[in-house]
């Protein structure tokens, strides 16, 4: 499997917004890239429905690149229509099992090898927040269900962690969206500084996100990622869906001296950070994390921010990167 693209990649200014004509729609969609999306028959639920395709409209609007808006669906992974697209997206959280047939798995195996590349979305978690896949800087590992199918698949190969200078953080976009960039009015408030600190100090450091992958005849050919896809989704007036929320780890007067006294009853997770030290995080089950202790001593605690500038970051930063994971599919 060979994919020649016949197109000049960023010759439009990111940020700006185009409008096109059902001419040009339709002229685009005859020789357009197609995206391939997993949804197996038995799916419990369909989780952020309008994400793929208002991400490919955006693409379409934002580069010179041409995709079809519309996902094509395949049920099995031996549908013959793999091996004639370039990339499969699969939302994990929508996969009512991970429970895949030998065929299924030789077939994505082929596919791997031959040049195709795989999008796990939602296909890893940091093990602290439980059935919460929000998103964090801790720990990040792949699912154990996805890390049990690929040891199926390639047994011999293992998800490792993509360092933050990996060039897939720029193929398109480079770094965090522009916080003026947000504000439509002079009035407009901006991004808290207290959440932009963190963002670009902590969650989000350079623009960058917690990857995993695994690289096939030494190309990256599989990522797997928090789930994205709730950052990708606009209404029919171009409006970002849904409300999305920042959980940020802050201090406050006499923090460390009132957490060393207090008294919990919940459980303790042991994370390890990227500089190799460790992290505990305290979690009461059923709840959100309230605190953590940092290996200097210090406590932090778990604040939880919202607003529509907070969400509208958000979802302008999740846009970029998922851009630059399907853009740096088609170079690569």
């Amino acid at each position: 499997m060979k994919y020649v693209l016949i197109f000049s990649l960023i010759l439009m200014v990111p940020d700006m917004w185009t409008v096109r004509s059902q001419a040009s729609v339709k002229e685009m969609e005859a020789g357009a890239i197609r995206i391939m999306q997993l949804r197996r028959d038995g799916a419990l639920r369909v989780r952020y429905p309008d994400a793929l395709p208002s991400l490919l409209d955006l693409m379409n609007e934002r580069s010179n690149a041409r995709f079809d808006p519309d996902p094509m669906f395949i049920e099995s992974l031996t549908d013959p229509r793999l091996f004639e697209n370039p990339i499969l997206y699969i939302n994990c959280d929508e996969l009512p099992s991970f429970d895949f047939s030998t065929e299924e798995n030789e077939a994505l195996r082929r596919y791997l090898e031959l040049g195709g590349f795989v999008y796990l979305d939602a296909g890893i978690k940091a093990s602290f927040l439980g059935t919460d896949l929000g998103h964090s800087y801790a720990a990040w590992e792949e699912r154990e269900e996805v890390r049990e199918w690929f040891g199926q698949i390639f047994p011999e190969k293992a998800f490792t962690p993509l360092p933050r200078n990996h060039e897939i953080y720029r193929t398109f976009y480079k770094g965090l969206p522009d916080n003026e960039y947000l504000r439509l009015e002079e009035d407009q408030k901006r991004l808290p500084d207290t959440v932009l600190t963190f963002v670009e100090q902590e969650k989000w450091p350079q623009g960058t996100y917690s990857f995993v992958g695994i690289r096939i005849k030494g190309r990256l050919a599989c990522i797997a990622s928090p789930i994205c896809a709730m950052g990708w989704g606009r209404d029919e007036f171009g409006a970002w869906i849904p409300p999305i929320s920042f959980r940020i780890r802050e201090s406050a007067e006499d923090f460390d001296e009132t957490l060393q006294k207090a008294s919990f009853s919940g459980k303790i997770y042991e994370v390890t950070r990227e500089d190799g030290l460790k992290d505990e995080i305290y979690l009461i089950p059923g709840q959100r994390p309230l605190w953590v202790k940092e290996p200097t001593g210090r406590w932090r605690i778990f604040k939880y921010y919202s607003g529509e500038e907070i969400s509208n970051y958000a979802h302008s930063f999740y846009a970029r990167l998922g851009m630059n994971v399907f853009l740096y599919a088609l170079l690569n």
